[in-house]
């Protein structure tokens, strides 16, 4: 079931230890808690075996400086919370890809990462690479 607030949705991959969020436009920081905590709830039972996180961007705004510490502050979280993996499906934004690239970097959890135009890819390189 996608549960939605503001420019977010969140969902879950069925079958598979991955959770997916979806943002369109420009997003806020308390859009981006909103999102750290549904996703930390999603994937709660997760934690001891690992997961998994899909950010689809490829809809979405570039973000302010405070929303890109909320996403700092959101990785830590999900790594803290057992996520092995962030992919990130572009489109074809180089900026986005940048701004994703930075906020994990600024995380200094080391965290596998990959960068993708499209959601589909995203998930063959999990399941493929990182075996989720």
């Amino acid at each position: 079931m996608v549960k939605k607030n503001g420019a977010q949705s969140v969902e879950t991959i069925s079958g598979r230890k991955i959770v997916l969020s979806a943002g369109v436009g420009k997003t806020n920081v308390d859009e981006l808690k909103w999102l750290t905590e549904t996703v930390l709830s999603e994937a709660k039972a997760w934690k001891a075996t690992g997961w998994a996180y899909i950010a689809d961007c490829s809809q979405m705004s570039p973000v302010s400086p405070s929303e890109g510490g909320e996403l700092v502050t959101m990785t830590k979280k999900f790594v803290d919370a057992g996520c092995k993996a962030f992919a990130f499906a572009e489109g074809n934004s180089i900026m986005l890809k940048v701004q994703a690239q930075k906020n994990t970097e600024r995380s200094q959890t080391g965290v596998a990462e990959a960068h993708f135009a499209t959601v589909e890819e995203a998930l063959d390189w999990l399941k493929k690479e990182v075996h989720i």
